[in-house]
């Protein structure tokens, strides 16, 4: 059995804007890739158009990173980290433009481990694995309406 969200959202939301999303994380590109991560995913999904102009699209999204967190999460008896978590919190606020309230809006979180204390390869690998993960769910959460 298969199940869809298409067709949850109202017939008259056919268009979203999707403004650079804020970063206070000062991850150096950051917010950039994060941005047109979730702009591929919506043309991707084919759901909604995206379009440029906030002023005459439907639905704007509009997100803020607000973390990029390293946690040690398994240190040894001898001090040495054996595991970190990589967590990263988005704040984000779908608007319904002709009712100018929230479609939808919330704060979302997600992690990835490495070993060890890890490289910076294997932190923006990680980084890359959560930021999919929460792109997915924005789409899913506009889509469906929740």
């Amino acid at each position: 059995m298969k199940y869809s969200f298409k067709g949850a959202l109202p017939s008259y939301l056919k268009t979203i804007a999707i403004p650079l999303f804020e970063d206070r994380t000062y991850w150096a590109g950051l917010r950039e890739e994060f941005t047109e991560k979730v702009i591929d995913a919506f043309i991707e999904d084919n759901t909604l158009q995206v379009v440029e102009d906030e002023d005459v699209a439907d639905l704007v999204l509009y997100g803020t990173i607000v973390r990029l967190e390293e946690r040690k999460s398994a240190i040894t008896a001898g001090e040495v980290v054996r595991e970190t978590q990589i967590w990263l919190t988005v704040q984000v606020k779908c608007i319904n433009k002709h009712t100018e309230k929230p479609l939808w809006q919330e704060t979302i979180q997600q992690f990835g481990t490495i070993e060890g204390a890890g490289t910076l390869e294997e932190k923006n690998t990680v980084i890359q694995e959560i930021t999919e993960i929460i792109v997915r769910d924005i789409v899913d959460k506009t889509i469906s309406a929740w």
